[in-house]
Parts: structure tokens; sequence; C-alpha cells
């Protein structure tokens, strides 16, 4: 495992077209997004476990029986943050970054005594949702990164507890046959007790210029 922890994966930013063994049927046409940690290592720090490396997205696109690929890296404040300092700051799942270790100590201590949350990254490198017309980079955290479909170029970042009372989320809701999306989520209240919520975004057609779908979320249920 460490020596795929090392290898980083080089981007694709332009569509290249891939080799194909077999047949693809010309009626399939579309784009397949798939993400992914690509890269463990950062100047000499590397990440202790699989889900922490900095997302990679991957793009597959089919037409006319041809497959064309492209990649790139997610530009989230992680990434930047981490490429700057040519290593590992900011915390993930199973990897503690010390960006400054005197302000790392004395703010888990303030956090500890007003029981104040800490914040998250924004890595999204576990799955890709779709909320309306847009798609996102999710992992399990309250952040979620805009991402367009065709370029794969990073937008905006959402943060969801800007829409419901969640600090996080699963990377995998579910769809029903009009297009809603339902998660399950949990928020960290006062003392560090935990509650947990479904929460469904619904499908809006068309959404107002002032609106976001995500605007449009509520809380079915919560214990």
């Amino acid at each position: 495992m460490q020596s795929l922890f090392g290898e980083n994966k080089r981007e694709t930013p332009e569509a290249i077209k891939a080799e194909i063994q077999g047949e693809i049927p010309k009626w399939l046409h579309g784009t397949l997004i798939r993400n992914g940690p690509g890269m463990h290592k950062i100047g000499e720090s590397i990440y202790n476990h699989w889900f922490d490396g900095l997302a990679l997205l991957h793009s597959f696109t089919f037409q006319n029986g041809e497959v064309f690929y492209r990649s790139k890296y997610l530009q989230s404040d992680t990434y930047k943050k981490n490429i700057e300092a040519n290593r590992i700051v900011v915390s993930e799942f199973g990897t503690m970054a010390y960006p400054d270790p005197c302000k790392n100590i004395f703010s888990k201590a303030f956090s500890y005594l007003t029981h104040v949350i800490p914040d998250f990254t924004d890595n999204c490198l576990i799955n890709i949702i779709k909320y309306g017309e847009n798609y996102y980079a999710s992992s399990e955290v309250n952040y979620i990164r805009r991402i367009d479909p065709r370029t794969l170029e990073t937008l905006e970042k959402v943060d969801q507890a800007d829409y419901v009372p969640l600090n996080l989320a699963t990377a995998h809701p579910h769809y029903d046959e009009h297009g809603n999306t339902y998660n399950i989520g949990t928020s960290i209240v006062e003392k560090g007790r935990t509650k947990y919520l479904i929460v469904k975004v619904p499908t809006v057609k068309p959404v107002p210029v002032t609106t976001t779908v995500l605007e449009c979320r509520r809380t079915i249920s919560s214990s």
C-alpha cells in the first residue's frame, strides 16, 4: 500500500481518445464522471489512509462508439494550501496535520473548552452528487464543491450547513423517480451530542435566478 500512497497520478486536463478493446455501441452517448484519491504524497509528507489523498476527477465521454478521457485535480482550498506549503497542512480522515504546532495545541484546547466544532477539509474525493442541474464533488463532511461536468473545472465551494443544520453527511445519497435527492447526516450539537437528520433536496424546475436547489432542501426527519 505504501507504494500506492507514494505514487501521485498525473492530470490529463485535455481530453484524449481512449484505446478500446472490443466494441462500444454507437447509440451510447454521455459522460461518466468519477472521483477518488489521486495524490498521496506532498513534498516529504505522506497520507496515512487511502481515503485521505487529494481528489482527482475523471470523466469518460462516450460518442459514436468512441471514448474520450480527461482528469483534473479538484482545486479545493485544501489542495491549494497543501501545494503552496509543499506538505500536508490540512487534516483528513486518517491523517492529522499540524500547520502550526503551537496554534494547533491552543486551538484544540479552546475548541474543547468552548465546545466549538472544528472546521473540516473540503477535499471532496468520494463521489459526484447531482442536485437539480448541478454536479458536486462530495465527501462525508459539510462541504461540497460544484464542478463543471464537461471540463471538470472546480467551481464554488458550498457549505451544506448554510441550508440545513448538519456537520457530516454521507457521500452516497439516493434518488427517487422524480429526481429528488435523499441523504442522511449528523448534526453535532451542544457538548458533542449528535442528532441524525434525513434530508430531502427536491427537484426544482426551473430554478429561479435568485434561488439554488440547495436553498429548497429541507429536513424530513431527525432523531
